[in-house]
């Protein structure tokens, strides 16, 4: 008895051993290489330093978040005219390459000035006003293209306009604004023209690959 339990005991652990050998074999034929997957399954989160004119975080660095090939996540927090200001956006990437065009929706909020005077001077003729940044949020829409290489660079840019949905920004606190201030407060202030680049590295992860 004790001779033919030590046999099947012997037989049964060999057999278990071979099954969960075959599967991990199997299993890591099955899995794909990094090279056979999009660079946005491989590396998916990452940060880069944005600049630009009514960017979503003006100066500063920007956290990117790539939820699947075709869907990326920014949002960061720089300086802008409107002060400190706080931004996110979705893209949508139209293409699984290395480059892709894409399209964004963002939001962004700038804390504004405070209870500081910012002195604006007229160079034509030195006329001098004071005023105040409220706070202000804007909508940016924005078509452009990233480019992620396999090391992980990335570089970013992109063209839109920017809509000022939280009313009037700007307090004026002494002096009678020239032609020349109004327009200056409007380009720095107001809704305009998006011209954004980001510069930066995203990291690599693991998502089912060998």
């Amino acid at each position: 008895f004790w001779i033919f339990l030590a046999a099947f005991m012997k037989h049964l652990i060999l057999s278990i051993v071979l099954f969960f050998s075959f599967s991990v074999s199997f299993a890591q034929l099955e899995m794909p290489t990094i090279d056979e997957l999009p660079v946005r399954m491989t590396r998916s989160l990452g940060v880069s330093i944005d600049m630009g004119w009514n960017g979503i975080v003006g100066f500063g660095p920007t956290f990117q978040y790539f939820v699947t090939p075709h869907v990326g996540i920014d949002g960061g927090v720089g300086l802008a005219s409107t002060g400190i200001k706080f931004g996110g956006r979705v893209r949508y990437l139209f293409l699984e390459k290395k480059f892709s065009p894409f399209v964004g929706l963002g939001v962004n909020h700038g804390l504004g000035s405070g209870e500081g005077i910012i002195s604006l001077e007229d160079p034509n003729n030195g006329n001098i006003i004071g005023i105040i940044v409220k706070p202000s949020t804007f909508l940016p829409i924005t078509v452009g293209g990233d480019l992620l290489t396999g090391s992980g660079f990335f570089i970013l840019f992109n063209l839109g306009y920017s809509v000022l949905v939280s009313g009037e920004n700007v307090e004026l606190k002494y002096g009678t604004p020239t032609d020349y201030q109004e327009k200056f407060m409007d380009i720095s202030y107001g809704s305009g023209i998006v011209f954004e680049i980001g510069m930066g590295i995203i990291f690599k992860n693991k998502r089912g690959y060998r």
